[in-house]
């Protein structure tokens, strides 16, 4: 009897761990959502929520948007592009899907033309210098499916927003476009889910327009209803991880270069030895 005591106590122990470790790694929304019935029940009359209809919805819709994971989201990209990625671009993308993944799962995601004018700049330069134009569309086309978005679509948004970016004169010219007041429509309703995209695909119109006055980045936040300062974090970020990028690629160059001519000299030196071995 004093074994079996002692044997539930390490067992119960270790379920509270377990469940300690697991509440820790989902949103709280899931976490109610996975608990039991009971609970579900004992934590709604202590916090007294919204009635018991309103509750249920709320369970279901965490359950759904939970439904895909990172793991999901990653292992749909690889199956659909399962071909090695020189890592100066391996590393990029897996970090840029996971970032984008809780921002296209998230209860306030809306698709956004402005994200899509960034996300399409942010890879174009990420992949610029790539061996193959043919493979770098695939593997952009992998990426925005794992999202379970449209590549087409975005691509066609993207460059419809940035030649009207083109054809603006300043910065009032630019948020004229309908998508400002649409964007903030969402924001002021709490149905938008800001990503570091929206920020790039600010930015990227001001460049096209060639509205460089210092008020135009807060002009165009301002009409989107998007903070600045989450703006002007993002670019940083943004312009850090570009200077980056480039140095890898860089050195990438060199090491390719070396290898080049490691390859060249025992081409050489094998040539020279057979000749040797012939006379």
């Amino acid at each position: 009897a004093p074994l079996t005591r002692a044997r539930s106590s390490v067992d119960a122990r270790q379920r509270k761990i377990t469940n300690t470790h697991t509440m820790s790694c989902v949103s709280a929304t899931s976490a109610v959502a996975r608990v039991a019935p009971t609970a579900r029940v004992a934590n709604k009359r202590a916090a007294n929520v919204a009635p018991m209809r309103a509750a249920r919805v709320n369970v279901v819709a965490a359950v759904d948007l939970n439904a895909v994971t990172v793991a999901d989201t990653k292992a749909k990209f690889i199956n659909s592009y399962p071909y090695p990625i020189p890592s100066v671009w391996s590393v990029a993308v897996q970090e840029l899907l996971v970032t984008q993944h809780f921002v296209r799962y998230s209860t306030k995601y809306s698709y956004s033309k402005i994200s899509s004018l960034g996300f399409v700049s942010v890879f174009d330069q990420l992949f610029e210098g790539f061996p193959s134009d043919e493979e770098k569309e695939k593997i952009f086309e992998c990426f925005v499916k794992a999202l379970e978005e449209d590549p087409a679509q975005i691509r066609k948004d993207a460059a419809e927003l940035a030649s009207f970016a083109e054809s603006a004169k300043s910065a009032a010219d630019i948020v004229a476009n309908p998508v400002f007041a649409a964007t903030k429509s969402l924001a002021d309703a709490k149905k938008f889910a800001y990503s570091r995209y929206d920020a790039v695909g600010l930015f990227r119109m001001l460049e096209l327009a060639g509205a460089a006055e210092p008020s135009a980045l807060e002009t165009l936040s301002a009409a989107a209803g998007i903070d600045l300062k989450k703006v002007n974090g993002d670019l940083g970020l943004y312009k850090g991880l570009l200077s980056k990028l480039a140095a890898a690629k860089e050195l990438q160059k060199e090491i390719f270069e070396r290898e080049k001519r490691k390859d060249a000299e025992r081409a050489a030196k094998k040539a020279e030895a057979a000749a040797k071995k012939a006379e």
